[in-house]
């Protein structure tokens, strides 16, 4: 035996450190490029404090204008310090340009490498741990927010200390006294948005935590939407979801009162400056201690700049709060301690090719429900290079003992031993290499069939071959599993997408894929949970035959119900109670076990099983049949007719990846009308808009006559500067009001927007007809990272939209002022500087879009797979898939940032452009202004109040544009809404057999439901050539129960979802009591219907919740509820558990074993007392034990019920009063059980190959 502890595994590409109290770091480029960033930043914010020098030297040129007769030297002077601003100008693009480049792609290369980790940290987590819902969210929101507040805006916040600090700078080198007056404020300010960020951002990660769950009921609800629709449990869903959307909005209300007292507190600061400097300064200049106007004016803009910089610092803050907290959590998801490291290098490999396993004294509880012990003392042994078959009652933990075997979980005590070595001692990817499971709940991914086939060679010799090779074993290996020939009926073959979970193919077709993937890399240990347990008897045949050659030399762990899957194992073990009751071989098991003889017996179906019942003819209502059967030509083949049904589905669906924008007014409109109170805030809102845009004129006024004044002498311009800086300080007051009401109006309007909106949207999505979900790019992931996202878009818009209308107000009211009082000065500046800052911030706003959509749809690919990942972990570890995915994962992303590279240097110079534009615009307006004094056509107060008028809009309107992004995505997002609400979310209720406005609603009691079938053809909507069912007819009578049974992939299931009204048939007709189903009440209809299907989903709740989720809220009854548990002959294990039905279920009932989840949801079914009842393999996953009594619980549960059950094992349907078998989409035979023996046709054929004979 090998002892060391490393071995030379390869070496997995581009590795990143496992995280620890953090998300990651940073590469060397990204640092250097983050430095030069800063760098640039700093210098961008030395520019507009230098502005104000020759802001103030204007101001004592302009002061001194009457007194100046030389005109030609005043010129001159007016146009050397314009060239000057102009170079300013200059060099703040530039500089501005560079770090928004800079930035912006250190941003996106580190968010990169923390997206890479973060997949990387979460997929070596234990798989209980993981949260595809959460993953969706970091994915996404989380991490593009990190990215956001990395990016150019981290610039922002550099440019902004820049400013504060060349601004003190200059400040003390013109006046020191006047400084320390002043420049206090600014700490005042800088504590103060710590002090309130800090706050916000704590209350922000409890808003996370609400989002979170949310997301996660969003997520489970949309992976179950099929559960969802036929138990009817929309509305209870929905109202689960909208509790937990209101517990958010609370805390999100009370939190937006803090960033809008600190943007109110901000303006009054900013506009009390103002007070404060020309009160001050004029005591100073009149006792001499200052030299001239100008000099407190440039401490006053300097002071100004500072403060103003704080100010674009506020809602900047907001969103670095927001990514502290969004890292906070992704920090919090990656930094769990694994037990396990798949990357790692440490431990022995396992490479022998006998591999014999001891389950040592083994007890072991699973961590949700650490009192109840699965396994107890268990001492079991699987031989080298032999087959060992391990059955037993549901819940006896025979599927445990695969997650102990793929360390999943840790034995609670004793030990696990391959080849006599601790299974703690191997190296964890060379264990899972070595070791292939088929497991009972069959997963693919979303990808091609030849992709999910392939997977399986990763980590085995194979994994090298080139891509024909890999393509031709996997034709091999399909062709040995039985999954050849209907692969080829797809048109592209190999290259199908398979769809979420492999939806789109049926069980059978599914499971076989499973199995080549398990067994192509001709493994060391193969375990087959359940692995035929979908598949009809052909197929199940030669399947089994596969299975027993590949088997044949290697160890291997057969998990099964029935005992004709497991009679030919070397050793078949009984597990009961997490013990070994019973073990042997098939004939000594036979010979001494009554337990084995009595499933045996029970399993066996033979013709001598007939009953004279099934002998008698049905006379009145007999069940009847007509089907067309067709060629023998391939149903795939077979071109669908001109029928419109399934592709109106598709036409009116909703592709939740196309743009739908609508227009301003009609965003604006259906927003307002989504809620009354958000009428009322925004109707308070105006008025409190309109005075804040009042705010810039009355500046500008202000500003005018106290610069001004300082032309006087002594007490002079004491008195005529105190009186004006009065006026400053009560508009500073009112400033402070206004600000706050808008902001936190605002805030709250889009907070109640947002949340509304959202449970609109989840709504609508669940209300979505099942096609909506069928389509490729419908995954869960990416459908709750959309209820994300679009519904933030749309909380920014209402803020967003209050910031128009102060804009607004404020650029109308300044240009009326500036015409009134200088016509010529006020139209060169209205239509020469304001225009650049327009034009500037619409095409920033353009090219932020173009950036925005062609990085939207990569960026969201890679979180919709990262969540496809975490959804299937199980599989993704069991097949040694961690550092595949990893690297498909870098290699979305390196799309992204090729994409990236080409849009964002077009985006940084409208970026930089916008930010200096406006400097731009006050050289023109110095220029303009400064000869139009020196020729005496307009006075130094005309001139102040039109041009801070003008300017002060101009920056409003830069700001405003700066944010106007949102509009756009708001007007996307709510385009998106509008088309899902507006989409027939019962659009199956418009067959072409209804009648113009006729319903014909079931009864509570149906007189008759009685089912029929006439001459109907369906094509799944994304096959609409591909008939899967073809001219089938059939009647069954009111109370009577039939059978389908048939080859995987012949339309079984279909039926079922045709009568769960899942999809609108493409011809014919489906009549309940003779009325076409499509004109009934699709709500009515399903409130009579219970399905128990194929794929059981459980939800995260409690067990209680599960049985009761069909039941509408406030009809539950805790007497009903307990009787359907007893008929499903799982109360007994409820009440066995610490919390009896207060037990939780799990993510997706992973507590319980797969008879335990099955029998769950057959309780389910029953307690809506049905007057129909739909079995998809009802029982497929039960022992024969409870087999038994669950099929005696479904035949007293038949009785006065109209009942289909589609079925592989047919002992669990021959009591029915009629089987139709169904080969191809067609009815081939149909009859009693009797009747079809008799025939010694097609059933008949197939009872024997399921025969259990003595041999």
């Amino acid at each position: 035996m090998v002892d060391q502890k490393k071995q030379d595994f390869p070496e997995e590409p581009h590795p990143l450190p496992l995280p620890k109290d953090r998300a990651v770091s940073a590469d060397a480029i990204t640092w250097i490029l983050q430095v030069l960033a800063a760098f640039a930043a700093v210098g961008a914010g030395t520019a507009r404090p230098l502005m104000t020098v020759i802001f103030g030297e204007l101001v004592n040129l302009y002061n001194s204008s009457r007194d100046n007769d030389d005109r030609t030297r005043m010129g001159h002077l007016v146009d050397k310090n314009v060239l000057i601003l102009l170079i300013i100008f200059i060099a703040q693009w530039a500089l501005v340009c560079a770090y928004g480049c800079l930035f912006s792609i250190a941003a996106m290369r580190l968010t990169i490498r923390i997206r890479a980790s973060y997949l990387r940290s979460v997929v070596c987590q234990d798989v209980e741990q993981v949260s595809e819902s959460s993953a969706a969210t970091d994915m996404s929101t989380n991490i593009s927010v990190i990215e956001d507040a990395l990016s150019e805006k981290f610039g922002t916040v550099l440019q902004a200390l820049s400013t504060v600090i060349t601004s003190l700078v200059i400040c003390f080198i013109r006046t020191w006294a006047l400084t320390l007056v002043l420049f206090p404020t600014v700490i005042f300010l800088i504590a103060k948005d710590f002090g309130i960020s800090a706050i916000v951002a704590r209350k922000e990660r409890n808003i996370q935590a609400i989002d979170s769950q949310a997301s996660k009921l969003a997520e489970e609800c949309i992976s179950g939407i099929r559960t969802i629709t036929a138990c009817h449990a929309n509305q209870k869903m929905g109202n689960r979801y909208a509790k937990l959307l209101e517990a958010a909005k609370r805390k999100d209300c009370r939190k937006s009162s803090l960033p809008a007292a600190q943007y109110g507190i901000t303006y009054f600061i900013a506009l009390g400056v103002y007070a404060l400097a020309f009160w001050y300064g004029s005591r100073l200049l009149a006792r001499g201690a200052v030299d001239s106007g100008g000099s407190v004016v440039i401490v006053l803009l300097c002071v100004n700049q500072a403060t103003n910089a704080l100010r674009l610092i506020v809602p900047v803050y907001s969103t670095l709060a927001k990514a502290k907290a969004a890292h906070a959590s992704l920090a919090s998801a990656m930094k769990v301690k694994a037990r396990l490291n798949p990357f790692s290098r440490e431990g022995l490999p396992l490479d022998a090719i006998y591999s014999r396993i001891e389950f040592q004294d083994v007890i072991f509880a699973y961590p949700s429900r650490p009192s109840v012990n699965v396994l107890k003392r268990l001492q079991l042994t699987f031989g080298a290079g032999k087959i060992t078959a391990v059955t037993g009652s549901s819940g006896s933990g025979k599927s445990t003992l695969v997650a102990l075997l793929e360390r999943w979980y840790d034995p609670t005590s004793g030990d696990i031993k391959i080849n006599g070595v601790s299974i703690d001692r191997y190296n964890v990817k060379s264990l899972r290499s070595s070791v292939r499971v088929v497991q009972q709940d069959t997963v693919l991914f979303n990808d091609t069939i030849f992709n999910n086939v392939a997977h399986g060679l990763i980590g085995s010799k194979y994994s090298d071959l080139s891509q024909n090779d890999k393509r031709n074993l996997v034709i091999k290996i399909c062709k040995d599993v039985q999954a050849h020939d209907f692969i080829e009926q797809f048109p592209k073959g190999y290259d199908t997408v398979v769809g979420v979970r492999g939806n789109l193919l049926s069980g059978g077709q599914k499971q076989r894929i499973a199995i080549a993937r398990a067994i192509i890399s001709n493994p060391v240990i193969l375990v087959f949970d359940e692995a035929t347990s979908s598949l009809d008897p052909d197929s199940e045949r030669l399947v089994q035959t596969a299975i027993d050659r590949v088997s044949r030399g290697r160890t291997t762990i057969i998990i099964a119900h029935k005992l004709a899957t497991v009679k030919r194992a070397d050793r078949i073990v009984l597990l009961k109670d997490g013990e070994v009751s019973e073990e042997g071989t098939h004939e000594s098991l036979l010979r001494t076990s009554d337990a084995y003889v009595k499933t045996w017996m029970a399993q066996n179906l033979t013709a001598e099983e007939n009953s004279a019942q099934h002998r008698a003819q049905l006379s009145d209502g007999s069940i009847t049949s007509t089907s067309s059967r067709g060629s023998d030509t391939d149903r795939f083949s077979e071109r669908m007719k001109g029928h419109a049904s399934a592709q109106d589905i598709d036409d009116t669906d909703v592709d939740m990846k196309r743009e739908y924008s609508i227009s301003l007014f009609q965003t604006t409109r259906d927003i307002m009308k989504s809620s009354k109170t958000l009428q009322y805030i925004c109707s308070v809102s105006a008025l409190s808009c309109l005075v804040a845009g009042a705010v810039y004129p009355a500046q500008s006024i202000i500003f005018g006559h106290d610069v001004t004044a300082f032309r006087g002498t002594g007490n002079e311009i004491i008195q005529a500067v105190g009186f004006w800086s009065l006026m400053f300080f009560i508009t500073a007051l009112i400033a402070m009001f206004a600000f706050f009401a808008v902001m936190s109006l605002s805030s709250i309007g889009g907070t109640i927007t947002a949340r509304a909106y959202r449970e609109k949207y989840f709504r609508g999505l669940i209300q979505q007809p099942i096609p909506f979900f069928d389509k490729t790019a419908h995954t869960p992931g990416f459908l709750v990272a959309c209820l994300s996202s679009d519904t933030v878009h749309l909380s920014g818009f209402v803020v967003v939209f209050s910031s128009l209308a102060v804009t607004v107000v404020n650029l109308s009211s300044v240009s009326i002022l500036g015409l009134v009082v200088s016509w010529r000065f006020a139209l060169v500046a209205i239509f020469g500087s304001l225009p650049v800052i327009v034009l500037a911030g619409f095409l920033r706003v353009r090219a932020q879009l173009k950036k925005s959509k062609s990085l939207s749809e990569p960026l969201m690919d890679s979180a919709q797979y990262a969540a496809e990942v975490i959804g299937n972990i199980r599989t993704v570890s069991a097949f040694a898939m961690e550092a595949e995915v990893c690297n498909v994962l870098e290699s979305k992303m390196s799309i992204s940032l090729r994409l990236f590279y080409r849009s964002i240097f077009i985006t940084m110079p409208l970026f930089a452009f916008s930010h200096s534009g406006n400097l731009l615009g006050m050289t023109l307006s110095f220029w303009y202004s400064g000869h139009l004094l020196v020729d005496r056509k307009i006075d130094a107060l005309a001139l102040w109040i039109v041009f801070v008028g003008i300017v002060s809009g101009s920056d409003a309107a830069g700001e405003f544009f700066a944010s106007a992004a949102s509009v756009v995505h708001a007007q996307s997002a709510c385009g998106k809404i509008l088309r899902l609400l507006s989409s027939a979310p019962n659009a199956l209720e418009s067959g072409d057999d209804k009648p113009a406005g006729d319903k014909h609603p079931v009864s509570e009691k149906p007189s008759s439901s009685s089912l029929a079938f006439e001459g109907v053809s369906f094509a799944y909507p994304n096959m609409l050539r591909e008939n899967v069912i073809q001219n089938v007819s059939f009647h069954v009578p009111h109370g009577k129960t039939i059978a389908i049974v048939g080859p995987s992939g012949s339309g079984k299931s279909t039926i079922i979802s045709l009568l769960e009204r899942f999809y609108q048939q493409n011809e014919g007709s489906i009549k309940i009591g003779g009325t076409p189903l499509s004109t009934i009440d699709i709500e009515t209809y399903r409130s009579h219907v219970s399905l128990v299907s194929q794929d059981t989903q459980l939800f995260d709740g409690t067990v209680r919740e599960n049985i009761l989720l069909g039941v509408p809220q406030g009809e539950e009854s805790e007497g009903a509820l307990k009787q359907v548990a007893r008929d499903a002959n799982i109360h007994n294990f409820i009440m066995s558990l610490p919390e009896g039905y207060d037990t939780s279920c799990g993510k997706k009932g992973m507590e319980f074993s797969g008879g335990q989840r099955q029998r769950l949801a057959i309780a389910r079914a029953l307690v809506r007392n049905p007057s129909i009842l739909l079995l998809d393999e009802a029982t497929s996953a039960l022992d024969s034990e409870s087999e038994m009594e669950v099929k005696m619980a479904l035949r007293r549960a038949s009785e006065g019920r109209t009942t289909v059950a589609v079925a592989h094992r047919l002992s669990t349907i021959q009591d029915a009063d009629c089987i139709f078998v169904l080969v191809k989409g067609s009815i081939v035979e149909h009859g009693t059980h009797a009747e079809l023996m008799n025939l010694k046709g097609m059933y008949w054929s197939i009872c024997q190959k399921q025969n259990l004979d003595w041999a």
